[in-house]
């Protein structure tokens, strides 16, 4: 795209913020039942809805000079920071982390591996698009190679984690299809309807939080129901980010939005920098409510200082940002 849609820009800030708070519980063992299920729901969901929606409406491969470009190009951005981060966070043993990663991604940066396998699969379809120029046999090619990833995930597969692709496929797909035919919702969902239909979204997606486990995944049924709940939650949030008129916290929030690799793959290593001593806390407590702050404040103020080094030394910002 040739200028940036702040309102994605929005979405991506709010999305990390919701990463970090997440951190700040999980790490520090103050995960409540209500909060962090809402959190869980929305952060990653929402990240994947913006990635297939940007692949979906971007410039699509012609041939094959550009599929190893971008390719090339998407190595550099999400591979290069993967494996960069993994042998900096384990120096001392990398070929066992290699090893222990290929199987199990989120002992790493397991979000940028999962972008990678979803743009490879993308872009691969539109290679098969470009050939055939048929679009049924883009689909065609990338629901093939979906329905291979759930095959292997019912098969118990765990070479590169088929059991989190599948988790997050979905939404990928969807946003894809929607930025690939932009005119589908104009056409036939009007605005008001999409108002309507996420703010009833919204309020279901609220009490599924309250009422259901939506963290723990026990099965294909549970994972469904967990789908759409994060589905309700996410569209909810988009429909009021788009009709968020033009304001100083939105384009604050949009600022952030475009450091989110950066932001992710720094902050959560200072989640616990106020608790050497792993001193446990309940979250619904004056106690736990401001450390809880302090955490966040601490980490945040952190993050934000090495990224602003590390961005000025080139060699760095390549090997761990990827840019």
């Amino acid at each position: 795209m040739k200028e940036r849609n702040e309102s994605l820009d929005c979405l991506k800030g709010i999305a990390i913020l919701l990463v970090m708070a997440g951190h700040v519980q999980v790490h520090n063992h103050m995960t409540d039942p209500y909060l962090y299920d809402i959190i869980k729901s929305l952060q990653m969901p929402l990240f994947f809805l913006i990635s297939g929606y940007l692949a979906g409406a971007g410039t699509k491969i012609q041939d094959f000079r550009q599929y190893q470009n971008r390719m090339k190009k998407r190595a550099v951005s999400y591979l290069l920071p993967f494996f960069s981060w993994l042998i900096l966070q384990h120096i001392t043993y990398v070929p066992r982390a290699f090893r222990t990663v290929l199987f199990q991604l989120d002992y790493g940066l397991w979000f940028l591996m999962t972008l990678f396998l979803f743009t490879w699969m993308s872009c691969t379809a539109q290679l098969i698009h470009a050939k055939t120029k048929k679009e049924w046999c883009f689909w065609l090619a990338f629901l093939g190679s979906s329905g291979l990833v759930l095959f292997a995930y019912l098969a118990n597969v765990t070479f590169l984690s088929p059991s989190i692709l599948i988790i997050y496929l979905p939404y990928y797909i969807s946003a894809y299809f929607c930025g690939m035919h932009p005119e589908f919702l104009k056409k036939w969902i009007p605005d008001v309807i999409q108002r309507t239909a996420a703010c009833a979204g919204g309020v279901l997606f609220l009490l599924m939080a309250a009422r259901l486990d939506l963290v723990t995944v026990t099965g294909i049924i549970m994972l469904g129901i967990q789908t759409i709940a994060s589905f309700l939650g996410c569209l909810a949030l988009i429909r009021l980010v788009l009709d968020w008129k033009p304001c100083r916290i939105k384009s604050r929030l949009a600022c952030l939005g475009q450091y989110t690799l950066e932001i992710y793959v720094l902050h959560y290593q200072f989640a616990t920098i106020l608790n050497p001593d792993q001193v446990s806390y309940a979250f619904y407590s004056p106690s736990g409510l401001l450390y809880s702050a302090a955490a966040f404040a601490a980490m945040s103020l952190i993050t934000a200082a090495l990224i602003y080094i590390i961005r000025r030394v080139p060699v760095l910002s390549f090997l761990l940002f990827g840019k």
